[in-house]
């Protein structure tokens, strides 16, 4: 098993990394036993979660490590950007910050497959960093189940914010790096736009998750 993926994710963490209660919370709001398309790059993170309650669960990733530690269901090793199943779902999640990746390209990659692949008539779950976790990022020490956890910023311009997480467990250490981008609401939702999306609602309070539904006619219109 290859120690971190293309993308410089650490597989040893995902592997340890528990859930922060987003399978019970997407189980809540849609439909029970409705197929999932779990586009968060997490592992099994999620996707274990949502089989134990029901869900007919398909994981995405491009590294064969991180589809290793899916226990149940369907695994596709494929890139985003090129991602074509042939088959739509009524939810797709995307439990990941890609949204705010300060690489456009890469959040533009993620709606558009979010888009292609969901039902007309399903929907879109979607993590992000709202402003106001830039307005009030700070250095912090926490802890997510049996790790450690710190997050340090490494810059920050007003616009794109280079930070790091270190999890900690024993006398293991991973860092995990993210370069993100401050989008505003309007920012968020012309995004969606852009790839045939519609901002729907936000979810939990508004903090970080929100969700979205195609609409009709080419990406744009």
């Amino acid at each position: 098993m290859s120690e971190f993926t293309a993308d410089g994710r650490p597989v040893g963490l995902y592997a340890v990394l528990p859930d922060g209660g987003e399978p019970a919370f997407v189980h809540a709001k849609v439909p029970p036993g409705a197929a999932v398309l779990d586009l968060s790059h997490a592992g099994g993170r999620f996707a274990n979660g949502l089989t134990g309650l029901g869900h007919e669960v398909v994981v995405v990733d491009d590294s064969p490590a991180m589809l290793a530690q899916v226990r149940h269901g369907r695994t596709v090793q494929a890139d985003l950007a090129t991602l074509d199943l042939g088959e739509r779902f009524p939810v797709v999640l995307a439990a990941t910050t890609r949204v705010n990746a300060a690489d456009v390209t890469l959040r533009d990659e993620l709606l558009a497959a979010c888009r292609r692949h969901v039902t007309p008539d399903g929907l879109v779950v979607l993590r992000w960093l709202p402003p106001s976790w830039f307005d009030t990022a700070v250095r912090f020490t926490g802890r997510l189940g049996p790790l450690e956890v710190t997050f340090e910023i490494e810059s920050f311009d007003g616009t794109v914010l280079d930070g790091h997480n270190t999890y900690r467990r024993g006398g293991t250490t991973w860092e995990l790096r993210n370069s993100v981008r401050r989008l505003s609401n309007a920012d968020m939702r012309a995004a969606l736009l852009a790839t045939g999306l519609r901002f729907d609602r936000h979810l939990r309070g508004g903090r970080q998750f929100f969700s979205a539904v195609p609409v009709s006619g080419p990406p744009g219109a």
